[in-house]
This record gives structure tokens, C-alpha cells and sequence, in this order.
């Protein structure tokens, strides 16, 4: 397989394309945490935005940057938390181990 997900397994050992398998999955599992971290954070500020602004209290200066920071660190701990073989990361780490899986078998 080509692109931006196998050429930086590759790219990241000296040994190239014979890396050792473990550490192949544990870069692809925090490339797949990763993602869902991202999509969390896209999910929350969407959700953010759809929600009125007008509220009890007026939001001060520093509301947005608190209420961004707020949302990267929720996401963030979202996407570290195993919560089993149901997750989004658990599910692109499956899809993307068995897309790498066949296109290593059909690359030799």
C-alpha cells in the first residue's frame, strides 16, 4: 500500500519495510487514537456552534479560547481511554491493520 499512512510506518525505522510487527501496530493504534481525537474535537465544536449563544451570564473575552482548550483536552482523553473493541479508534486500527496487512502481502 502507498500513501501517507504506510510510506510513515515505513519512514519511521531504519529497517524499512521489514519493521517489527509490534511496533508497526502500536504506531498504527496512537495514529488511529489520534484520529479520533480529531473527529471528538471537530464533534464538539460543531455541537458548539449549533448551541444558542445567548445564555444566563454574557461570555466573557477569554470564553472561546477556554471553551477550545476545553474541547482539545476532552477529546484527548476520549481517544487515550480504551473502551474496548467498540470504539472508533479500535474499529480504524482494525480497518487500517488489515488494509496495511494485504497490501504488505501483495507488495512481495
Amino acid at each position: 500500500m502507498t500513501g501517507p499512512i504506510a510510506g510513515a510506518l515505513r519512514a519511521q525505522s531504519p529497517q524499512g519495510p521489514h519493521r517489527d510487527r509490534a511496533a508497526d501496530e502500536a504506531a498504527l493504534k496512537k495514529s488511529a487514537q489520534a484520529l479520533e481525537g480529531l473527529f471528538v474535537a471537530q464533534l464538539l465544536q460543531a455541537m458548539r456552534a449549533a448551541a444558542p449563544a445567548e445564555g444566563i451570564v454574557d461570555r466573557g473575552p477569554g470564553e472561546e479560547l477556554f471553551t477550545s482548550m476545553l474541547d482539545q483536552n476532552v477529546a484527548e482523553t476520549v481517544a487515550a481511554r480504551d473502551a474496548g473493541p467498540r470504539d472508533l479508534s479500535a474499529s480504524l486500527f482494525d480497518a487500517l491493520r488489515e488494509r496495511l496487512g494485504r497490501a504488505a502481502d501483495t507488495a512481495r
